[in-house]
């Protein structure tokens, strides 16, 4: 992570949707940019939730071309949607919670203070996150109807492929580079970043990675064999997995595809990364230790 990055001007700042009660927060931190001389450009849909339309708002598109950074003001999900809605930009991206400190947001609102002079005058490091991308093999949008996912469609955390409905499982083939190498029987399949290892993918029983390596994770979740387990591979591989049933797909947990039987979804790493700002060098492990309990004698 590299100390000295773009002294910000502009801020571009997006809310956690259908959460009005982030309004006293947003002006406080608003007030706080402004007064610091850093504009503030509050995106339209958050400007619309807060009924705050009589200020001057913009879509994702244009704050992307002319911020120097993005706030994101919600929890870990709202950054996964702002990573997702401003991929290809290299727009770096602060997350603020709203609540409580989360993997990846890394300040409380009432740090602001402290934050500004950093992001004022380059004082902080960029990470920048592997992303994954997953599109429809071409062959399987013919024979399935034209069946199509919007391109590209990208993950920080997390594809889930999972069961259509409630009852029965999943069956997977999974093939790497063209050969066969697992039949999956189970609820559910991960295919993880290192990023997102911490989170879905760490309740399933995969792996911690740090999230500045190149892998792809793949986790089953309630495989019906025990001989399945958790696979970390090399990012370098394109990952065809065959749905033998219908099933869903389901993008950082908030997007979600219905996948016909014999369709093939095909899972490589993304073009671009995320860029996401760091103040502390291996605050990683900080957040470790706090959400995971770990460094703490025992009495």
């Amino acid at each position: 992570m590299e100390q000295k990055e773009r002294n910000v001007e502009k801020v571009g700042i997006i809310l956690r949707p259908q959460s009005t009660h982030i309004k006293p927060i947003f002006l406080e931190i608003q007030k706080k940019l402004e007064k610091a001389n850093i504009q503030v450009m509050l995106e339209s849909s958050s400007a619309k939730m807060l009924d705050l339309e009589s200020i001057e708002s913009y879509d994702m598109q244009y704050l992307c071309k002319h911020v120097d950074m993005l706030f994101s003001i919600g929890g870990d999900g709202t950054l996964l949607s702002v990573a997702n809605q401003s991929y290809g930009s290299n727009v770096p991206i602060l997350g603020i919670n709203s609540g409580r400190l989360g993997y990846l947001t890394i300040a409380l609102p009432h740090e602001i203070d402290n934050l500004i002079p950093r992001i004022k005058h380059g004082e902080y490091g960029i990470n920048k996150h592997l992303m994954l991308e997953s599109y429809v093999k071409k062959s399987d949008m013919q024979e399935n109807g034209g069946l199509e996912i919007p391109q590209p469609f990208v993950a920080l955390n997390e594809f889930l492929l999972s069961r259509a409905g409630v009852s029965g499982m999943l069956e997977i083939e999974a093939s790497i580079e063209g050969v066969l190498f697992n039949h999956y029987r189970l609820d559910g399949l991960l295919v993880a970043t290192p990023t997102g290892s911490s989170a879905y993918n760490v309740s399933a029983g995969g792996s911690l990675v740090y999230p500045n390596c190149r892998n792809v994770l793949l986790t089953p979740i309630c495989a019906h064999s025990l001989t399945q387990r958790p696979l970390i591979l090399d990012d370098s591989f394109i990952i065809e997995l065959k749905f033998k049933n219908a099933g869903t797909l389901i993008c950082d947990g908030q997007q979600r595809i219905s996948m016909p039987k014999d369709s093939v979804i095909c899972i490589k790493t993304a073009e671009h990364n995320a860029h996401l700002v760091e103040l502390t060098p291996n605050f990683y492990f900080m957040r470790l230790r706090e959400k995971l309990g770990w460094g703490q004698i025992e009495s």
